[in-house]
């Protein structure tokens, strides 16, 4: 296994996050495929991490499962194997997918918060996260694989020998979901040792939630953010009244601009007490400096870039070392 502390790790654990997120879009229109199957998906993966610079060696070993959303998916996860050891294990989960109207509205039910019992029935602390956060995870754990080792992504772990190192990987929304998921896990097979790496990701819960993340997942957990990426700011609200102004040159739309008041409005009125895990700790918080994308123009666009694009310059690969849609609509 790569070390999990190293750039090499983080750049293949980048790769994982987008394949996976890019796993339904056709590979030449990068358009979104309307009722993809399992099959194809898992065919998107393996072309897709076998011509990426970092992310061959790896196959599809479970999955990928599919929450079928209408016409379109939501929440692909699937497990990877392989590596220089060829044993390295990989859950992935998909962030918002952009036709997916359930991994919208997981992204952004944000209250009322719901207790962490929600998802890990036998958790004996108080704490609370996102509606959409626990709906999301929810669905992660029960969807079952249809296709190669079927059932459910604990009916594959539960097969997996003792002591086994598993990584946890997710960019975006499938970052908060993740940080949800791996305690989950943990909880359900103690005999397994977890590793959870986010990227991008936005806050899954409260402070109760952030410090018992910390305890249960010291020394093995990183949140990975760019500075310039709003999506990590939600959902504090003052990290959030920050963003608005964080690309002073680019104008801000004013129908965003409501969003993310409206969003804040919410935060204040509730006391929402959305905290990220990691904060403050060497161990499980990477900040990356990200810079200005001079031929983004706008607000909108500026953030998008930051929130994906930029994560591969700052994690040393550049734009094509990963097949997925090119940035600028080039």
């Amino acid at each position: 296994m790569t070390s999990l502390d190293s750039l090499q790790q983080r750049q293949i654990s980048l790769t994982h996050a987008f394949v996976v997120n890019n796993a339904a879009l056709y590979s030449q229109s990068w358009k979104n495929m309307k009722n993809p199957t399992p099959s194809q998906v898992k065919d998107n993966i393996h072309s897709r991490l076998n011509a990426s610079k970092v992310g061959g060696g790896y196959g599809v070993a479970w999955g990928p499962a599919l929450v079928m959303d209408g016409e379109h998916v939501a929440h692909i996860t699937a497990v990877l194997i392989g590596g220089k050891n060829e044993n390295d294990i990989v859950v992935v989960t998909s962030g918002t997918l952009k036709d997916s109207l359930k991994d919208q509205v997981d992204d952004l039910d944000i209250f009322p918060m719901v207790p962490l019992q929600s998802v890990i029935t036998g958790c004996q602390v108080w704490a609370n996260i996102a509606q959409g956060t626990s709906d999301g995870a929810n669905a992660i754990l029960t969807t079952a694989s249809t296709i190669g080792s079927e059932g459910t992504l604990c009916d594959f772990l539960g097969k997996q020998q003792s002591g086994a190192t598993i990584r946890l990987v997710g960019h975006s929304l499938g970052g908060a979901l993740m940080s949800v998921v791996a305690l989950y896990l943990k909880d359900k097979f103690p005999g397994f040792k977890f590793y959870c790496e986010t990227i991008a990701a936005p806050t899954a819960g409260d402070g109760f939630f952030a410090s018992y993340f910390n305890q249960q997942m010291a020394g093995n957990a990183l949140r990975i953010y760019n500075t310039l990426d709003v999506v990590p700011m939600a959902w504090c609200a003052t990290s959030l009244d920050y963003s608005l102004t964080l690309y002073d040159a680019d104008p801000i739309d004013e129908t965003m601009r409501n969003r993310v008041c409206k969003k804040m409005d919410t935060i204040m009125t509730n006391n929402l007490n959305y905290t990220q895990w990691g904060m403050g700790s060497a161990n499980m918080e990477l900040r990356l400096c990200g810079q200005l994308q001079s031929k983004c123009t706008g607000y909108e666009s500026q953030s998008g870039y930051q929130h994906i694009y930029e994560y591969m310059t700052l994690l040393g690969l550049q734009l094509g070392d990963i097949p997925m849609p090119p940035p600028f609509g080039s």
